[in-house]
């Protein structure tokens, strides 16, 4: 979207739709996610929150149109959006296995740690490497796509406008930085509330792990506003958005639960040593950027 038509009045009002009314099913969201009731969890967040920031393009009359809905772009994008953060991802937890060996486990300890106990029972039948070979297939190809609209309602916010208007008064290099702490912040009751991404038990409880949960959507919000930029497609962002998500599940079948204590530092894709991949790339499209920027 051209920053032109978005009024500081009318980012004023989708900030406040965005983030104080998204925050009520969000802390709900939190606290379902602490009583182990994942169908609620589920349904507050994954489908009514992030759905606000979508709300709040219309509400605040911002034109919605603007932000993307085509798809006239060079395919390696969405080839790109698609599998990019998920290769991001797995070389961090590579990283992660490297220096903690011992935190490698293939086994469902730390999945059915996150479901109800009637449905973690369902998981003791099945073999864990097949389910691992199982899920990486999916996470490349069925999770992201069926992730796409629930992303949408988030990106339409971010990088249509968010994102848009921050670049556009605090040049693009804070404003992608601020823009990532924001949408990091956003997610903070499930974080602080619920133990949602690391859990209770990582050193530096509660603070921690909602600092880490900004610079990680920092970082891979520079690399989706990359493709975003490229492509003016939001619908390459939600992709990229999805796999981003998509790419944790698989690393929940290969460390244990007893390793809980480390999970502000890895293995998902939102701990602070896999970064260490997403960082270099985003510092990269960063220059990059900035290059094509200088030689115009």
């Amino acid at each position: 979207m051209n920053p032109q038509n978005i009024s500081s009045r009318k980012f004023t009002v989708f900030m406040l739709i965005s983030f104080l009314a998204a925050y009520i099913p969000i802390v709900l969201a939190g606290f379902m996610y602490a009583k182990g009731n994942t169908i609620l969890f589920m349904l507050l967040f994954r489908i009514v929150a992030v759905a606000f920031p979508f709300l709040a393009v219309i509400i605040a009359r911002l034109p919605l149109k603007k932000i993307g809905f085509g798809l006239k772009c060079r395919f390696k994008y969405i080839i790109a959006a698609l599998i990019g953060p998920q290769i991001l991802s797995w070389i961090g937890a590579a990283i992660y296995f490297i220096i903690f060996p011992g935190s490698f486990k293939l086994g469902f300890d730390a999945f059915t740690a996150t479901l109800p106990s009637d449905l973690a029972s369902v998981f003791d039948s099945i073999d864990p490497f097949v389910y691992l070979v199982v899920m990486t297939i999916m996470s490349l190809t069925i999770i992201p796509v069926s992730q796409i609209i629930p992303s949408l309602g988030e990106e339409a916010g971010w990088r249509g406008v968010m994102y848009p208007f921050l670049k556009n008064k605090l040049g693009k290099t804070i404003g992608r930085i601020l823009g990532g702490a924001l949408w990091g912040i956003w997610h903070w009751p499930l974080v602080i509330i619920g133990g949602y991404f690391y859990g209770r038990e990582y050193p530096g409880y509660p603070v921690l792990g909602p600092i880490v949960i900004c610079i990680s959507l920092i970082l891979f919000g520079i690399v989706i506003d990359y493709l975003y930029e490229k492509t003016n497609s939001i619908w390459v962002a939600s992709v990229a958005h999805a796999a981003m998500n998509a790419a944790s599940m698989p690393m929940l079948l290969i460390s244990g639960s007893s390793d809980s204590n480390m999970a502000v530092f890895g293995p998902t894709g939102f701990a602070l040593i896999p970064l260490i991949p997403v960082l270099i790339a985003a510092v990269i499209l960063s220059l990059k950027k900035e290059t094509i920027k200088e030689a115009k």
